[in-house]
């Protein structure tokens, strides 16, 4: 006997491109159009204003001028899936917002205190700057970092920082690029995140 599906089912390995595809047509059909440099984001422009959706596998930020317009996308995407409106952004994959009336600020305080916290460096004591810019790190200096995935995920993790942070830029480059050869076995695709 053969079953033949109509529809992808959660978990094949295959579905996140079925919902992405029907998440697509859905937000199409409202008059939305697709960023032709970034698949993720989705645009609309009227008189009345703008809005802008991004979407990052199924969470969904909605801005712009046009407050009826994204009201009306918000009952637009509830006809055709299941969805929970959390109001106001406050935190976005790891990044958390904060809006008043004099702005929107953006931080990455909880993500950089759980680096922090898996590196054991809760204690550490803060500095003025980051890094001695006279200092010259060696590849044979110190020791050999023998936990490879946890040096990729922190590596990582660091980069992502730097969206906050880009006064670490400098520092997290020269660490990258100081460390590459005490990394066995790693090659430099592994540094892209």
């Amino acid at each position: 006997m053969v079953c033949r599906l109509h529809k992808s089912l959660y978990g094949l390995k295959q579905s996140p491109r079925a919902w992405f595809g029907k998440f697509n047509s859905v937000v199409q059909q409202f008059g939305m159009s697709r960023n032709e440099v970034d698949h993720s984001v989705f645009y609309h422009h009227s008189s009345v204003g703008c809005i802008y959706l991004i979407v990052y596998v199924d969470d969904i930020v909605l801005i712009g001028s046009d407050n009826l317009g994204i009201s009306l996308l918000k009952q637009h995407l509830c006809r055709h899936f299941q969805t929970k409106d959390l109001e106001k952004l406050r935190y976005f994959l790891g990044i958390e917002v904060a809006q008043s009336n004099s702005g929107i600020v953006i931080s990455q305080r909880k993500y950089a205190l759980d680096i922090l916290e898996e590196t054991g460096l809760m204690n550490s004591k803060a500095v003025e700057t980051s890094m001695d810019p006279n200092i010259k790190l060696l590849p044979k200096q110190g020791e050999a970092f023998l936990d490879h995935e946890q040096y990729r995920r922190l590596v990582g993790k660091l980069n992502y920082l730097t969206v906050t942070h880009p006064d670490i830029s400098f520092v997290v480059s020269m660490v990258i690029n100081s460390l590459i050869p005490r990394v066995k076995n790693i090659g430099m695709q592994s540094f892209v995140y």
